[in-house]
C-alpha cells in the first residue's frame, strides 16, 4: 500500500472529523442507572408557545441551547419537564452550515450568537419580558456569553446554566494534542472550515475561546452554573467546563450520583441533571439532585 503526506493528512483529518462528529454517539454507557438513553426526534409539545403566560413563579423565558451537531430536538426529555412545570419554553436549532444542513451547531460561533440573540430577542418582545433564562449544553453553553460580551445581549440574561460547556476550549480526549505533536492539525483546518467552522474555534487556546474570555469568563450581573462530568469526551479535560470564579456554581455530576456513567451527549438526558438545572432556575423551590432524580422526575 502506497503512502503519501496527502493521504496521510487526509486520512487524519477525516479521522479527527469523524472523531469530532461522532464521539458524541459513541462509546455511550451502559444502563447509566437506569436513566434513557434511547433519543427519538418528535416535536416538542409546548414548546415555543408565544402564547404562554409568564408567571411570578416563572418571570422569565426559559431558552435551551443545543450542542454541536444536534438539534432543538434534543431537548426532548428536559423541555417537557420544564413546560409541566410552568415554564414558558423556548428552543431553536442554530449554527446549520451550507454543505451540512442537516445538522446544527457548525456555523461560525460569531453567527450562531448572533442567531441566538436575535431569536432570543424575539422572544422578550413577544412576552413583554426583560430578561431570559439560558440553559446551554456544549458549545450552547457559550453562545449567549458571546451575545452578551459582544453583541446586544448585555442585561438581557438572569440565570445562565450551563450543561458540559465549552467554556474553556477543548483537547477533545487529545486528539488536538496527538495532531498538534504530529503536525497535522493546522493542515487540516480548511478541510474542517469548509463543513464545520465552529470547530476549529471549540480548541483549546483558540482565538474565538482567547476572545470569549478576555477580561473574564463571566458576566456581569448574571447568574451563573455549571454542571460537568468526569466521563466526558468532547470537553476535556472536564474541568474547563467550569467558570472558577467567586459566586459561580460549579458542580460535577459523579459528585451527585457517583453510580452516573454519563458522558458528553447524554447529559440533556440525565434526570439527576434535570434536577439540577431546575434547582437553579428556581433555588427556591430546589429538590436534592441525586441518584433518584432518575425516578423521582
Amino acid at each position: 500500500m502506497k503512502f503519501s503526506i496527502t493521504s496521510v493528512l487526509g486520512a487524519a483529518s477525516t479521522a479527527i472529523l469523524l472523531a469530532l462528529s461522532s464521539i458524541q454517539v459513541s462509546a455511550l454507557p451502559t444502563n447509566p442507572v437506569a436513566e434513557s438513553v434511547t433519543i427519538e426526534k418528535r416535536a416538542i409539545e409546548g414548546l415555543n408557545n408565544y402564547n404562554c403566560k409568564l408567571t411570578p413563579a416563572h418571570p422569565r423565558p426559559v431558552i435551551l441551547v443545543h450542542a454541536t451537531l444536534l438539534t432543538v430536538d434534543s431537548w426532548e426529555v428536559f423541555a417537557p419537564i420544564l413546560i409541566k412545570r410552568g415554564y414558558c419554553v423556548f428552543g431553536l436549532t442554530y449554527g446549520k452550515y451550507k454543505s451540512v444542513p442537516v445538522f446544527g451547531g457548525l456555523a461560525p460561533i460569531e453567527d450562531s450568537a448572533k442567531q441566538l440573540g436575535d431569536f432570543a430577542n424575539d422572544v422578550l418582545a413577544k412576552l413583554n419580558a426583560t430578561q431570559v433564562d439560558v440553559v446551554g449544553h456544549s458549545q450552547g453553553g457559550i453562545l449567549a456569553r458571546y451575545w452578551i460580551k459582544y453583541l446586544d445581549g448585555a442585561g438581557k440574561v438572569y440565570r445562565h446554566v450551563g450543561i458540559s460547556p465549552i467554556n474553556h476550549g477543548t483537547t477533545l480526549s487529545n486528539i488536538v494534542t496527538l495532531g498538534k505533536a504530529l503536525g497535522i492539525l493546522e493542515p487540516s483546518q480548511p478541510l474542517f472550515d469548509a463543513v464545520a467552522p465552529s470547530f476549529f474555534q471549540m480548541i483549546t487556546n483558540s482565538a474565538f475561546i482567547q476572545k470569549l474570555n478576555a477580561g473574564g469568563d463571566t458576566a456581569k450581573g448574571v447568574i451563573h452554573s455549571n454542571i460537568a462530568t468526569q466521563y466526558d469526551e468532547v470537553v476535556t479535560p472536564w474541568e474547563t467546563c467550569y467558570q472558577k470564579v467567586s459566586g459561580v456554581t460549579n458542580v460535577l455530576l459523579q459528585d451527585l450520583c457517583g453510580l452516573s456513567l454519563i458522558e458528553h451527549l447524554f447529559m440533556v438526558r440525565s434526570k439527576v441533571v434535570l434536577q439540577f438545572v431546575l434547582n437553579q432556575l428556581d433555588p427556591s423551590t430546589a429538590k436534592t439532585a441525586n441518584c433518584l432524580s432518575a425516578i423521582t422526575l
